[in-house]
């Protein structure tokens, strides 16, 4: 018995040829089906007896009607006390495929009208023509090239072209001003919600070179502790793991989607920091496994090549699970994986022990300074058994917290506490 399905299509009769013909665009659009004829919604045949020439004529509006044309499989059938058609259309290669010069994609059961956006981003995927690998069209001084980078590549074998890919441009310029963007974002911002700016920074250099940016602008607005391990060096232990954050952003600057006019967002907040990511998944990935099941499906090809050849990827589609082997390494929870507005968010909390020892740490600090005012940096360092980083971290959040206000000089001041 035959079913509609996204990959099947029942019409009664060959008087339905306009409809019969977008549908087969739609599925060659997809991923391919069939379209039965002479059987009605119900499934029931209608008895139908082919004419002469009614296939001869139907092929006829086929070549006429499609852009590049389409060429089924068509075979006649006895079907109970008539005949029907089984007409088979594959996957086209050459997407994507116009009807009556319009659009289609096959969706459940239905033939939707392809809009602007999605058809760009149809014809970008089919036709090999992705952002990244087109030529950019620059001026005489519109490319100061990162000599550091271009010499790491080049005894890789690499050789930069005469006329530079979107991707060279975007991976060696020491300044981009011709893709705003490719700039990335990233600010610290008081408590969970992104309201109160701490700290912000735009990062405007190549690709290669703005991650480990990144990292130091999340080093200086994180908290950071030793821990004693029993080994002759103490362990440096980061509120949150720098390999996750690492892989994080790498996943972002090199499989975003480059022709949204978005940017890569950083946002640090009291408890948890999120990457975001211009650009939903794939979507033959499925968020929910993407530690179990992830693959590479690059979207910026000759970005991710660079990139890998440089060093900054050495395995492809295993990021999400090394992101999540650190954070649990690192005591963290498992990250979360979302698409919002548009965008992919990686979110990783802090672990609950690193969030009451700070809430603990900063009270305990007020309390000294609410006793000793002029108390300095060395002496809370000595009082709290900590580092000079991790004090200066905690004093530097409360005054942006404005719990705390410095007072005077340096060397002769005194902080003011004031709540």
């Amino acid at each position: 018995m035959y079913k509609e399905s996204e990959s099947v299509e029942l019409k009664s009769s060959f008087g339905e040829w306009k409809e019969i013909i977008i549908t087969l665009s739609a599925l060659a659009n997809k991923r391919g089906g069939t379209v039965i004829v002479g059987i009605n919604e119900d499934s029931q045949p209608l008895h139908m007896q082919i004419g002469q020439k009614t296939i001869e004529d139907f092929v006829n509006k086929l070549k006429g009607n499609t852009d590049p044309i389409l060429y089924p499989s068509i075979n006649i059938k006895t079907f109970g006390l008539g005949e029907i058609v089984e007409i088979f259309i594959p996957p086209s290669d050459y997407k994507t495929v116009f009807a009556f010069d319009r659009a289609f994609i096959r969706v459940g059961k239905s033939n939707i009208k392809l809009s602007t956006d999605k058809l760009r981003e149809l014809i970008v995927r089919y036709s090999g023509k992705t952002f990244d690998n087109q030529l950019v069209e620059l001026g005489g001084n519109d490319f100061e090239i990162d000599q550091a980078w271009l010499t790491k590549l080049t005894t890789k074998g690499y050789h930069l072209s005469s006329n530079p890919s979107i991707a060279e441009f975007l991976c060696l310029t020491k300044n981009n001003n011709q893709f705003p963007q490719a700039i990335v974002k990233a600010a610290r911002f008081k408590g969970d919600t992104p309201v109160v700016f701490i700290d912000n920074r735009s990062f405007s250099g190549g690709l290669l070179s703005i991650t480990d940016q990144l990292l130091d602008f999340i080093r200086k607005n994180i908290r950071f502790k030793y821990v004693i391990t029993g080994k002759a060096e103490r362990d440096e232990h980061w509120q949150y793991p720098i390999v996750a954050l690492r892989e994080a952003i790498l996943n972002a600057l090199v499989h975003r989607d480059y022709n949204d006019p978005g940017n890569i967002q950083v946002r640090i907040f009291d408890n948890f920091i999120e990457i975001w990511s211009p650009g939903l998944l794939p979507k033959e990935l499925d968020i929910a496994n993407l530690a179990k099941n992830s693959c590479s499906i690059p979207r910026n090809k000759a970005i991710l090549e660079l990139f890998h050849l440089a060093g900054e990827i050495e395995n492809w589609g295993t990021g999400f699970a090394r992101i999540n082997d650190a954070c649990a390494a690192n005591g963290n929870q498992q990250p979360s994986y979302e698409e919002r507005a548009g965008a992919f968010v990686i979110r990783i909390s802090c672990t609950e022990s690193d969030s009451k020892s700070s809430d603990k740490s900063s009270d305990k600090i007020l309390k000294l300074i609410s006793e000793k005012p002029e108390i300095t940096i060395n002496e809370l360092t000595m009082a709290m058994e900590m580092t000079t980083r991790g004090i200066e971290k905690q004093v530097a959040k409360l005054k942006n917290d404005q719990r705390i206000e410095p007072k005077g000089s340096k060397k002769e001041g005194n902080w003011v506490v004031k709540e």
